[in-house]
Parts: C-alpha cells; structure tokens; sequence
C-alpha cells in the first residue's frame, strides 16, 4: 500500500473554526457583534499559529498540544458567548468532533484523488472548499431545519460529561492506529472517518434529546399560562355574574328611594350614583362577552391594588378566536402588566391602557403600563428578566404565529409595550 502524508495542521485548524462558528451562530452574543468580530479574527490567527507550530513536535507532547487546541476552542466559546462553563464545554465536544469528521473526511478524499499532491495544490484547495462546503452545509440545515428552542437548551453534568467522554473517546480510537509503525494507508483514513462519523451521529443524537426535553418544557409551560388564564376567566365570569346582579338590585333600590323621598340634594346624589352605574356598563360593554369578562376582572384587581386602568376596546371582531385564546391574550399581557405596575412605589405613576381595535383588515391588541425600569430585552425580542412575563409571553408570541400574525415588546419613555397584530380571516 502507498503510504500517505498527514492531513496538514491548517486544514484542521480551518476545520475546527468553521465547527465552533457553526455551532456558536445560535447562541447569544456576550459583547457587540463588533467585540465579537475582532476577537474572532484574533482567536482564528491565533489558533491557526499553534497547530502550524506544533505539526512536528515529538510523540509525548502531541496529546498536551491538541488538548491545548481543544482548550482555545472552549476559551473562545466561552468568552464570546452568553453559556454557563457547562454549555461551553458542551458546545466544544460536539464542534471538536464535527471538525474530526470534515478534516478526515476531505483529506480521505484528497489521498484518493490526489494522492501526490501537496495540500496548497490548486486542486486540492478546491477538493477543501468542495468537501467542506457539503459537511458544514448539512450540519448547518440540519441545525437550522427542526424546530429550536427559544431559551438555552438545559445541559447537566451528566449531558455535558457524555459528550466529553464520547469526543475524547472517538479522536482516541480514530487516531490510536496512526501511533504504530508511523506508516500512513487509505485504510487508516477509512477507520478514522468510520470512527468520526459514529462520534459526530451520536452527539447529534444527543443534541436532538436535549432539543426534544427542552421544546417539551416549553409546551408544558405554554399549556400551563392557557389553562391558568381559562380557569381564572371562568372564575372572572362567575364572579362578574354576582356584581352585575347586585348592580341591579342597587337601581331597584334607588328607584324605590327615590320615589319615597324627593329632596333635592337626595336626586342629586341619587342620579350621580345612577350615572356611575351606566358609565360602568358602558365601558365593559365591547361587543364580545368573553372580552367582556376579563376587563371588568382585571379592572377589579387594578382597583384593589389601586392601578388606573384605561380600556378602549371593540370585541366584535373576536369571533375567530375561541375563549381560551382570548383568555390568553387579554388575561396574560394583563396579568403582567398589573405585576408590574404593582411594584411602582408610586400609586399616581400605576397606569395601564389597553387597546383593541380593527384596521386594515387586521386586529391590534396593545397594552402599555407604566414601567420606570428599562426592561431589557433577550435574543428572541421577550424580556431578559422575568419581569413582564417569560413563558407568558412565549405563549402570546405562539398564538399569535398560529394566526398568521406577530407580537413585539418594547420599553420607551418609561411605558413598556405588547403589541399583537392578528389577520382577520376572509370572508368566503
């Protein structure tokens, strides 16, 4: 058998940077994309420079000069990435792996073609940019084509040291036979990239268990705000039952006091009493009794926690949606800004309005409360914080893509914005 030369140390350094950007392109940015690019272009020259200086060392100081290499790949995910150590460590494993896998699948490939030709050959750069470009490409669609997770995903001691083990064990086995008498063959690549390939499959396999855990997660937390804000509309439902009985009972009475007594000032407090019982059901008179429900159950808890509460709403155009979605919409965007005007040391500065109303074919939703705090806002546009709701408002932004529609949050001047825009159907 021909024997063969070793893959050179650029092509590898090449490799092990187009894995680690592939994998850090999903993860959020720990310094502006400006920090992040000169640290990027820094760590790559450097990286580069090490491998190209430790391609000839002797046997003993191999394994601490590839640990030293794995450690710049960590360093750099770690520095320039908002991951815990745990996710970074993760993300290293996967993206050393994947790297194995291309450098030994390219330089097979090379040794096959070219087997005489030196690795800065034309033809052997184009062989790299071929091979390179159709491993990256489908690990990139195939990180990018299934559904992701909006958060991180949860990596524990055990998934973290899985992958660490599984990487280190696989660039053990797939480089063990070049340790022998120092001749390199085709049939060496052959097991290296067999061995690569099996390593690279199950992280992959991995990963999509922690994809598939962490989107379950979300569903659980999603399903959860759905049935709290229905339980809590058919208990507001009940209870606005009772108060519109009583508000009843409460004209009976001053028809009947009036017609006992008809002093002057009596009338007068009599009709100012009667004006603020029409002016009531008015203002909770939307044209959806779903929508109905909640703005009279929300005004009430905004009175107890002496909230001001503004409400211009058109709630016939909600039929397209069921009660559990409203429920949803109103009950959730609500429920946090009452949390968090509630907090406002204040009582004149505890405002919220919302709106809801038809334009352009579209249904707009918007609720604004008064938030001194900047609020600061995530990768995916929700709030960093809890405040303001986490798995809340994942769950309007879903609904809201169900329908075809969109939902944004912003914080300026002091007042902290839901907007959700929703297409009504066509009429057939």
């Amino acid at each position: 058998m021909i024997e063969l030369p070793n893959i050179p140390r650029l092509y590898t350094a090449l490799a092990e940077v187009l894995a680690v950007c592939l994998y850090a392109d999903r993860l959020p940015l720990r310094c502006g994309k400006t920090a992040t690019g000169a640290i990027t272009v820094v760590w790559v020259i450097v990286l580069g420079a090490f491998l190209k200086c430790t391609g000839f060392v002797p046997l003993m100081w191999w394994i601490p000069c590839m640990l030293c290499a794995v450690s710049l790949l960590y360093i750099y995910l770690w520095g320039t990435r908002c991951v815990n150590w745990l996710e970074a460590l993760y993300t290293t494993a996967r993206a050393f792996m994947l790297a194995e896998l291309a450098a030994s699948v390219e330089w097979q490939l090379h040794c096959w073609v070219f087997p005489h030709r030196r690795g800065g050959d034309p033809l052997a750069l184009l062989l790299l940019v071929v091979v390179y470009g159709a491993v990256y490409g489908e690990m990139y669609w195939l990180e990018t084509s299934r559904p992701q997770p909006s958060g991180h995903l949860d990596i524990s001691n055990k998934a973290a040291l899985v992958a660490v083990v599984m990487a280190g064990t696989v660039f053990a086995v797939s480089n063990l036979l070049f340790l022998g008498n120092g001749k390199v063959t085709m049939m060496l690549y052959y097991v290296r990239t067999l061995v690569d390939i099996c390593g690279v499959l199950i992280l992959t396999v991995q990963q999509d268990q922690l994809r598939e855990a962490a989107l379950h997660k979300e569903l659980t937390a999603l399903d959860s705000v759905l049935h709290r804000q229905y339980e809590q509309y058919k208990r507001s439902k009940e209870g606005v039952k009772l108060i519109n009985r009583r508000y009843h009972e409460l004209k009976v009475q001053i028809a009947d006091i009036r017609a006992e007594r008809d002093r002057a000032k009596q009338d007068a407090a009599l009709a100012r009493m009667e004006s603020g019982i029409l002016q009531y059901e008015a203002e909770n008179k939307t044209g959806n009794p779903v929508l109905d429900t909640l703005l009279t159950a929300k005004s009430m808890d905004c009175q107890e926690k002496h909230i001001q509460m503004t409400s211009v709403a058109d709630g016939r155009a909600l039929n397209f949606l069921t009660t559990r979605e409203i429920c949803t919409i109103v009950g959730t965007a609500l429920d946090n800004a009452i949390e968090s005007c509630a907090a406002e040391p204040d009582p004149e500065k505890r405002l919220i309005r919302t709106a809801v109303y038809v334009q352009n074919g579209f249904v707009m939703f918007r609720f604004e409360n008064y938030c001194a705090e900047p609020v600061e806002l995530g990768p995916d546009g929700l709030p960093a914080r809890s405040t303001h709701g986490g798995y809340d408002l994942k769950s309007l932004r879903a609904l809201a893509q169900q329908h075809g529609g969109s939902m944004t949050v912003h914080w300026e001047n002091q007042w902290f914005t839901v907007r959700m825009l929703l297409p009504l159907p066509k009429k057939a």
